[in-house]
């Protein structure tokens, strides 16, 4: 599983990490760390996008996502 942390970071960057790495580890499974609620959205609607299945859990403060 690879592991992205985008946490503090601000638009469009999270989104570009998760592109990278989608890319880079086409069948793989990521785990993604956030800590805002608008960047859920959008790394949810580009996961959706390119036909990734997504999981969101919140823990604490801040959410994991899995991307399959």
């Amino acid at each position: 599983m690879i592991e992205v942390d985008v946490r503090g970071l601000s638009c469009p960057e999270p989104v570009m990490r998760v592109k990278e790495a989608i890319e880079s580890n086409a069948n793989e499974e990521l785990k993604i760390f956030a800590n805002e609620a608008h960047t859920v959205k959008n790394i949810i609607k580009y996961c959706e996008k390119v036909g990734k299945e997504v999981h969101t859990e919140e823990v604490g403060l801040e959410y994991e996502l899995t991307v399959k």
